[in-house]
């Protein structure tokens, strides 16, 4: 059995979200106390044909207790750690506070589909069972027949489905703010998932910011899609609004990908206020509306849309909100923000009560100079970044060069963040720990700059491309292409990798699409539009399916990974120009 102890400073909070009371020191307080102040209020579960399943915060209590009584009878105490491979909100939420009360320890992960062939979700469960030495693994009903893992024993598996006992025999533990309370595990766009350790503390410290932030206020209505196993979705649409005495509802990941009208029928049933949809969700609901008839949906009472965990695009940012705009959505309820797991979740927030800010910088002197300057109206070699706003009150942010020194306002650098919302490191992975932090302040791996004391993002560092003397972003090199009518996001990728036999730095350009002349057509296009607009020359073409791009739980492509294939030989459309 998997026990850890952990310690971290005793939390304190000044100036709570709730003034007139005392902030809570553990998790299931925030629960208790949710339960009494709100009875009404709750979590409802939208199934695909719009149905719901309430629960109000005491319900919920009741059953979390169930679920951790039969963890107990099984044998889990105060301290195991235990993974959750549990498939539907309405399965995970109760099991998570079962665990929170018991002060047993989750690493929530995305279920696996199959453990017979290749699934990248089958693979980081087993990684992980390995990292937090062979823990229980509670799994839906569902998947418990058909799991078939040789390094995971049958004894360590619990079906969630039989796994409720009676409330009245749980026993609830003895928490403090220093408690390990999660480890939320990376969504690993860059290679191995590490388990961010979060105590009681750290989580209550951002939440209370986050409420603050955005004024979140118990009359309030949520409404979520991302999967609970990210950090934005448990973090930001769970244990914030519980906080703050918010009823919330979720739909589950697969049905909105599947159908993100459903998104939109909750948010207008049920007079959403606040949302989140990154870039990956964003070109979702922008192609459904694009090929289905529009219905009468109200979005005016969203005040609050988080846009953040990947690289914030603006072309799919103005896009989105132009395609909502008759459902009478205000442009000012897009948020973009800046966080990491490794921050509980959030870093920095812009102005609640202004439109998303978009600053269009010098393309030469950034990329080439690394320096920031705001470019003047008609300029056209510019790149257009989001303005991510200023850190939240217990956190800091930072921009620093190579050894850790600051630099200039408007000086690319790395960011660097700390807090008391911060993680004290990875789960069993001491040396990595070590790496991240210098000091008090956490390397993030993020490239950016602070301009006018607002923080902008450049990109990841593991994303720069560096050809000709010169660094090139993953991300922006995407943008720079979207800008051909024939391409549309989410179908292109670009990368760049080390060609041993010519010593020096290539471009990867991943294109989904069939290897016709329209195709290859497209291939020349694109080569002479980066050979016009900023002189780079494109040579490697690789032709995949759609789905074939490998992506994390909220949207982050992994372009390592398609690397990796690459350099492999498991491509075989390759054009070469």
């Amino acid at each position: 059995m998997s026990r850890v102890t952990r310690h971290a400073s005793r939390m304190t909070i000044d100036n709570g979200p709730m003034t007139s009371d005392v902030i809570p020191d553990n998790l299931p307080s925030l629960l208790t106390a949710a339960s009494g102040k709100f009875p009404l209020h709750g979590v409802g579960f939208a199934g695909p044909d719009r149905s719901i399943t309430f629960l109000t915060f005491a319900e919920l209590e009741v059953k979390a207790l169930s679920m951790l009584a039969g963890m107990q009878a099984r044998g889990l105490t105060k301290g195991d750690v235990v993974i959750l491979s549990l498939e539907k909100s309405e399965e995970i939420i109760p099991v998570l506070w079962g665990c929170f009360i018991g002060g047993i320890i989750p690493a929530l992960l995305q279920p696996p589909v199959t453990f017979t062939e290749y699934n990248p979700a089958a693979e980081k469960t087993e990684k992980v069972f390995h990292l937090l030495e062979r823990p229980h693994v509670i799994l839906s009903h569902d998947h418990a027949e058909n799991w078939r893992s040789s390094l995971i024993p049958a004894d360590l598996l619990i079906d969630v489905a039989g796994l409720a006992g009676s409330a009245r025999l749980a026993l609830r533990a003895g928490l403090s703010p220093s408690d390990l309370a999660l480890i939320q595990f990376s969504s690993g766009s860059t290679g191995d998932p590490k388990g961010v350790m979060l105590t009681h503390s750290n989580i209550i410290v951002n939440t209370a910011d986050i409420i603050r932030g955005i004024a979140l206020e118990p009359g309030d209505v949520s409404v979520n899609w991302m999967p609970l196993y990210h950090d934005m979705g448990l973090i930001g649409f769970h244990i914030t609004p519980v906080f703050a005495g918010v009823t919330q509802y979720f739909i589950d990941p697969v049905d909105f990908v599947k159908n993100p009208a459903i998104w939109l029928d909750i948010m207008s049933l049920k007079k959403c206020t606040i949302t989140a949809c990154p870039n990956f969700g964003q070109l979702l609901v922008t192609r459904y509306l694009g090929r289905r008839a529009a219905q009468e949906w109200d979005l005016s009472p969203v005040r609050i849309l988080f846009n953040g965990a990947e690289p914030i695009s603006v072309a799919t940012m103005r896009t989105f909100l132009d395609g909502l705009k008759p459902f009478n959505l205000n442009p000012v309820a897009m948020f973009p923000a800046y966080g990491l797991a490794e921050a509980t979740l959030a870093v920095t927030f812009p102005d609640r009560l202004r439109e998303a800010g978009v600053k269009a910088f010098r393309r030469s002197e950034l990329i080439g100079k690394g320096v920031a300057i705001e470019a003047a109206e008609g300029e056209s070699n510019i790149i257009e970044l989001v303005n991510l706003g200023r850190s939240l009150e217990h956190c800091g942010v930072m921009v620093a060069d190579d050894r850790h020194n600051p630099i200039p306002a408007g000086m690319v650098g790395n960011v660097l963040v700390k807090g008391a919302n911060l993680t004290a490191g990875y789960y069993g992975n001491p040396e990595v720990s070590a790496r991240a932090f210098n000091g008090e302040w956490l390397l993030t791996g993020d490239l950016g700059f602070l301009f006018c004391e607002d923080l902008y993002i450049t990109g990841r560092s593991k994303d720069i491309i560096f050809i000709n003397g010169i660094n090139y972003y993953s991300h922006d090199l995407e943008t720079i292409a979207l800008k051909l009518k024939n391409v549309s996001g989410g179908k292109i990728v670009i990368t760049g990798y080390f060609d041993e036999t010519e010593g020096r730095d290539k471009l990867l350009i991943f294109l989904a699409g069939a290897d016709n002349e329209a195709t290859r057509f497209l291939c020349r296009e694109i080569k002479n539009h980066f050979s016009a607009v900023i002189g780079l020359s494109t040579e490697t073409f690789v032709l995949i399916r759609s789905g074939d791009i490998p992506r994390t739980s909220s949207g982050k492509i992994q372009r390592y990974k398609l690397v990796e294939r690459f350099r492999l030989g498991s491509f075989s459309n390759i054009i070469c120009l």
